[in-house]
């Protein structure tokens, strides 16, 4: 996807830089974006999307030592900084950035633009553990320090995806 935009803009970028990073995640999270709304439009998942979203209120209730109980939970958010929607749009954001940094370091393979963008993408993958435990830590540390107040924009991108994948339990 990211290959179509630069050859269709005939932006000319490499796909090592940090350009072309920038409009793989963009394409990343358009996937992910478009496919999880996709889902919500089956009944049953939105059913399996309200099972998530009295997840999150339990788990509210919970963390503010109140009781356990529906009274308690239903007034609480269906959005919680450590929920794995989140988790997987901020591994998309700090994807951009280390292959932004690291990505001139890949070597150019012989073939073409085709072999480079399938040859980049290769070499990436052995990185992924480490783009998810990075991606671990930060959301540990934004889910203790940015819950309120004006870092909570850090969370903004992951809250706005979970409107797709919680849904208000009955």
């Amino acid at each position: 996807a990211a290959e179509g935009v630069n050859s269709w803009f005939k932006l000319g970028l490499d796909v090592r830089a940090p350009a072309m990073q920038a409009i793989t995640g963009v394409a990343k999270l358009t996937i992910v974006i478009g496919y999880l709304s996709g889902l919500r439009l089956i009944p049953e998942v939105r059913r399996v999307f309200q099972y998530h979203g009295a997840e999150h209120k339990s788990i509210s209730t919970y963390e503010a030592k109140k009781d356990l109980v529906v009274e308690e939970a239903r007034p609480t958010s269906a959005l919680h900084a450590r929920c794995g929607t989140t988790f997987i749009i901020m591994v998309a954001f700090v994807s951009v950035v280390v292959f932004s940094a690291i990505g001139s370091f890949f070597p150019e393979l012989p073939g073409g633009r085709f072999v480079n963008a399938v040859g980049f993408f290769l070499m990436k993958l052995p990185f992924f553990p480490v783009i998810a435990g990075i991606t671990f830590e930060i959301q540990r540390v934004f889910a203790r320090y940015c819950t309120t107040g004006p870092l909570q924009v850090l969370l903004w991108p992951g809250f706005v995806v979970q409107k797709i994948t919680t849904a208000p339990p009955d």
